[in-house]
């Protein structure tokens, strides 16, 4: 009985020391997140205008004189893939429903560019060929790498002739939700229907274009990355919230456990010494 004790206790114990780890791994994430959400709100207004401006003005231009990787429609088997995930793990089904998704791109055309440690382990055992890798880090990204990034995608477009860019991320819907999702970058498409431009063009359209697609495109994928980013400390926040209450509850399970087992020590006692009189 009293080894029982002694067990329970430590038992109580260890889960006390789980919920306060997970406690404290909650409110990180809540502080974390809060600036990442910020990061967003602020960086959404310049990347909509950007991807408004680039693609109506694509509607104007004259593309058959203008020739730039960015938008030309090549017919290859060859496709660049970004994909994002966290450095660390403990961020619920997060990781895992990303690569549920990358399963379903994976073919041996696939070129990976990865950026987090769990999808670049995760991406060297499928078929596709990972050409870079890049860390996520922990703290809100820094926009210089959205620099190296692009820099192995006009790389890889230099030297090959891929049908286009894709990105793989977990899109952030609220604090409770993210979803792994796949949006394609390149080529760029332009709007559907002609919109009715209020200025003209000097000298031409081509001339402005050859000067924001690099824009374009280092918009789209620092967004891109910070709603990732985003959906990292939300998931990992919710999962820390989960395991912080079930540790508690555990922990006073076990408490009941050991005061009954204390109690029925106790009078198992008193009986006995009530035999002995």
């Amino acid at each position: 009985m009293a080894q029982n004790l002694q067990l329970l206790k430590r038992r109580i114990k260890t889960s006390q020391n789980i919920a306060q780890v997970a406690r404290a791994m909650e409110m990180v994430s809540a502080s974390k997140i809060k600036k990442a959400q910020g990061a967003v709100e602020n960086n959404r207004p310049y990347a909509e205008k950007i991807t408004n401006l680039t693609r109506t003005i694509l509607t104007h231009a004259d593309l058959e004189q203008f020739d730039h990787p960015y938008i030309d429609q090549i017919d290859s088997p060859i496709t660049i893939l970004l994909a994002i995930s966290s450095d660390k793990g403990l961020c619920g089904s997060l990781n895992t429903n990303l690569f549920k998704k990358l399963i379903e791109l994976d073919n041996k055309n696939l070129k990976i560019i990865t950026l987090g440690k769990k999808v670049e382990q995760f991406s060297r055992k499928l078929e596709g060929e990972v050409i870079a890798n890049f860390n996520m880090g922990t703290t809100l990204p820094d926009y210089s790498i959205v620099f190296k990034i692009i820099e192995t995608i006009d790389n890889f477009y230099a030297n090959n002739k891929p049908s286009g860019f894709q990105i793989l991320f977990s899109q952030f819907n609220s604090i409770f939700s993210q979803e792994s999702a796949v949006k394609d970058i390149l080529p760029i498409q332009a709007h559907h229907e002609e919109v009715c431009l209020p200025y003209i063009f000097e000298p031409q359209a081509q001339g402005i274009l050859s000067e924001l697609l690099p824009y374009y495109l280092e918009v789209v994928l620092y967004s891109t990355i910070i709603e990732a980013f985003t959906s990292e400390q939300g998931a990992r926040m919710i999962a820390m919230q989960n395991a912080k209450n079930n540790a508690f509850d555990i922990a006073d399970y076990l408490t009941l456990s050991y005061n009954k087992s204390r109690q029925e020590r106790i009078t198992n006692e008193l009986l006995s010494l009530a035999n002995n009189i």
